[in-house]
């Protein structure tokens, strides 16, 4: 059985980008590339491979944050699951035939997420080549979520904006939810280039844009902070101690707008197209 959906977000490393579509080694029926800046200096052309069916391209005007990505890539191209990458990943041979066999299986959909593993370059490991790794869970560096979210868990929350606490808010409310996960066995993705194992695009950004980013990830980490309690010895068990709200319903929240107008300079919503 084929993959039916791979999806990614990029901003400024196309070259990764590439890389990324390069180690797909299985046929998958839908490749979807969220564009958060534009197409306009990128040659959509480079992108192929014939292991997969069809690649559609969206292009949005700014950048929408990685939760609203997310969200839209899971929200506009029905599947029985998603597979999400950075585009600062790539997958090991073999890795994508061993989840669409774990994929297959007849229970494995009853887990709202699974995981993969991820192979690290050791730091202190400087050579170019035979690097040296340890394997840590993947995160939601690449992951894979299921129709079954939608029920319990909700998806991501898009008062946090552009990134970094979007995956510890949607982990909270799996775990508070108590739907099923599990991580897929001999399954490894790399991160990372030649110089970094972390987020490329963090550290591919003007100093200025870095600034503002951590302003934004200051006031994300209080949001989450404040949403869950978690500075305290007992946690949230709805979101921001209200029994109104659910763990899985859309809150509203200034924090989104706030952040853009931090990080862009403007509050307004995007231009959203697929090409």
């Amino acid at each position: 059985m084929s993959i039916p959906f791979v999806g990614v977000l990029t901003l400024i490393r196309k070259d990764l980008l590439l890389r990324l579509i390069q180690s797909i080694d299985y046929p998958v029926d839908q490749f979807v590339i969220l564009f958060q800046g534009g197409v306009a200096d990128f040659d959509l052309s480079c992108i192929k491979n014939t292991h997969v069916k069809e690649f559609v391209f969206v292009s949005s005007d700014m950048n929408i944050g990685v939760s609203r990505g997310w969200n839209y890539l899971i929200r506009n191209f029905p599947s029985n699951y998603w597979i999400i990458s950075g585009d600062d990943n790539y997958f090991e041979s073999g890795t994508l035939e061993r989840i669409s066999q774990f994929m297959d299986k007849e229970d494995s959909l009853q887990n709202v997420f699974c995981g993969i593993n991820m192979r690290q370059r050791l730091e202190e490991d400087t050579s170019t080549e035979n690097h040296s790794y340890k394997v840590i869970p993947a995160g939601f560096s690449t992951f894979i979520v299921t129709s079954k979210i939608f029920e319990n868990v909700g998806l991501f929350d898009e008062n946090i904006y552009p990134a970094y606490f979007e995956d510890s808010d949607l982990w909270q409310r799996i775990t508070l939810s108590g739907e099923r996960t599990h991580t897929i066995e001999n399954t490894f993705i790399y991160a990372g280039d030649n110089k970094d194992t972390g987020s490329c695009t963090i550290r591919n950004v003007s100093a200025e844009y870095r600034r503002k980013m951590d302003t934004c990830y200051c006031r994300n980490e209080k949001y989450f902070h404040d949403k869950w309690n978690t500075n305290e010895t007992v946690s949230f068990t709805q979101p921001f101690g209200n029994n109104n709200y659910s763990i899985y319903a859309a809150i509203p929240h200034e924090n989104y707008y706030k952040n853009q107008e931090i990080l862009l300079g403007h509050q307004r919503e995007p231009n959203i197209s697929i090409i």
